[in-house]
């Protein structure tokens, strides 16, 4: 199944392919229907998936596109139903201010603008129209004085709306500028520089990299002091794994505004995909001292930012503290379903397996189309002996969604026959295309070895032990079941043969961590590639993989 699927499950990824090609056919209004279906499904709120993104960048370009016609009353519906879906995001609450004023109704476009501005209180764009407004219903000196807070503001972020403004200043009452609603009219909707960054955001999303590059470079070129233009230009080279340039880029958006959150959270998720993983997690708790006193981030970028900084507390050996940056998140089962899946493995790491087992079932219960959630919560009742329950799972398994055999449950039932000692039946492997697991050829090879055992076939189980050993695959699972085969085989071992030394299961988390807060994560990561492969039931394979959990959120921050 594709990312795309596992975002949404099968039964709306075709709402979703067809709201994305309206979207880049510039067929908005037709693309908001699709993406709808695609972002809410029965529910009436959006999860944080990409179709969730697409439908907002729908409903927006719907309602910029009216607000540049005689239509503009019709803008407001479009962006009312953002609004409503998100409304911690400030550009959503300005957008729908400026359609209200521009249709006449300048006291709700007060309203929506300042509370735009009491999510960001340096949105120029939010402050220029408060000053519209307040000008618009003859409050002249409160309107100079927002002017005058939009200048400053704009010197902070170094915003191209001051340029025509800050020498026309300091502003009173009787020297507000007459074209302030035709420079509103034209920084909302789609007609400024803004555009350009959309259309540069809008190509790298549709696979167009070249050409998003191209733009980003030339608007880099033109504003070299804007941070937000660098941060977009390094995601966008994070993107397609120019990852050095990417950093370069973030490096240089900070060195104009330290306090910049997402260029802050872009560089940790740029080191952490390096695999610099401790200086990642020391750089972010280094920055979160000096933001302290910054203006707050906007809803999105803080679960981003939290979600960030578990990952990388879970992997250089705090899982405790993943609780304390997620746990107030609310109904992350929904709305981010691996950054509930993250406090699982805290949980899992710090000795509270029921707890573990909760959530990952209360996953399964919300994804039913993910068969991720099933095969973790089925390897998690497997370490349980609960094998009852690991049935329970098996039966509800959903089906694969697409031509490739899905062997994991096949997998699964031979695991529980071995461990109730009974020989299981030998299903033949295949691949699975790009699934989050793949019961690799070699637990498979270790599942026969399984069988050999208790079947009595000691010489035969020794040997394919060693065939994983010889493949570099040697796990304590592995060796235990070799040296038990060799105490009583009755073929010919070698008597030099010893067996190979390994890390125990029990001290891989503590390997990990000391080898990742040691700078050696690549060595980390080869520990833990092991027990991805074989066995692949074991869940620390999965906690300790980094890939696992930064891959799914590499296009959050674009």
């Amino acid at each position: 199944m594709s990312l795309l699927g596992r975002f949404l499950g099968s039964g709306r990824s075709k709402a979703y392919a067809e709201g994305v090609a309206h979207l880049e056919e510039g067929r908005y209004a037709e693309a908001v229907d699709s993406l709808r279906i695609a972002a809410l499904g029965k529910s009436d709120t959006p999860s944080g998936s990409l179709a969730s993104f697409h439908f907002r960048q729908a409903l927006l370009r719907e309602g910029r596109r009216l607000l540049r016609t005689e239509e503009k009353s019709r803008s407001i519906t479009y962006f009312a139903e953002a609004t409503k879906l998100w409304d911690q995001y400030p550009d959503l609450h300005c957008l729908l201010g400026a359609a209200h004023g521009l249709t006449g109704d300048w006291e709700t476009a007060l309203i929506e603008g300042r509370s735009a501005l009491r999510l960001n209180g340096d949105y120029a764009e939010a402050r220029l129209l408060e000053a519209v407004a307040l000008q618009a219903l003859d409050r002249t000196r409160e309107a100079s004085e927002s002017l005058n807070n939009l200048v400053e503001s704009g010197r902070r972020v170094d915003h191209w709306l001051i340029n025509g403004l800050a020498d026309k200043g300091p502003f009173k009452a009787t020297n507000i500028p007459d074209d302030l609603m035709a420079l509103l009219e034209r920084s909302l909707s789609g007609q400024s520089e803004k555009e350009e960054v959309a259309s540069a955001v809008a190509l790298c999303r549709a696979g167009k990299w070249e050409d998003g590059l191209e733009r980003f470079a030339d608007l880099v070129e033109r504003r070299p002091r804007y941070p937000d233009y660098r941060t977009r230009h390094a995601a966008a080279l994070f993107q397609v794994g120019q990852n050095a340039k990417a950093l370069a880029e973030v490096e240089a958006a900070l060195a104009l505004n330290e306090s910049y959150r997402t260029a802050v959270d872009l560089k940790g998720l740029i080191l952490a995909e390096e695999g610099r993983l401790h200086e990642a997690a020391e750089f972010l708790r280094q920055a979160d001292e000096k933001l302290q006193d910054a203006k707050p981030a906007s809803t999105h970028e803080e679960l981003f930012a939290a979600y960030l900084r578990g990952v990388l507390a879970l992997m250089t050996g705090r899982a405790a503290s993943v609780r304390d940056v997620l746990g107030e998140w609310p109904d992350l089962v929904r709305n981010f379903a691996r950054a509930e899946l993250l406090l699982a493995a805290a949980e899992f790491l710090t000795d509270q397996p029921a707890a573990c087992g909760r959530r990952l079932n209360t996953l399964v219960d919300e994804w039913t189309a993910e068969p991720v959630y099933y095969y973790l919560l089925a390897c998690h009742q497997l370490a349980e002996r609960n094998f009852q329950d690991v049935a329970g799972v098996l039966s509800r398994w959903p089906a694969s969604g697409t031509e490739e055999r899905d062997t994991r449950p096949l997998y699964l039932e031979g695991l529980v026959a071995v461990q109730q000692g009974r020989v299981p039946s030998a299903p033949e492997a295949t691949e699975q295309g790009d699934e989050p697991v793949v019961i690799d050829e070699a637990a498979w090879v270790f599942l026969g070895a399984r069988s050999e055992f208790l079947q009595g076939a000691d010489t035969k189980c020794w040997w394919s032990c060693q065939k994983l050993v010889d493949q570099g695959l040697a796990t304590e699972g592995i060796l235990r079941l070799q040296t038990r085969a060799a105490a009583v085989a009755t073929g010919e071992i070698s008597p030099d043969w010893h067996p190979a030394p390994v890390v125990p299961d029990s001290c891989l988390p503590a390997a990990v961590h000391y080898a990742v807060n040691c700078g050696q994560a690549t060595e980390a990561a080869v520990m833990v590639a092991g027990h991805r492969r074989v066995p692949p039931e074991c869940l620390l394979g999965f906690w300790f993989e980094a890939k696992f959990w930064l891959d799914p959120v590499r296009n959050w921050i674009a």
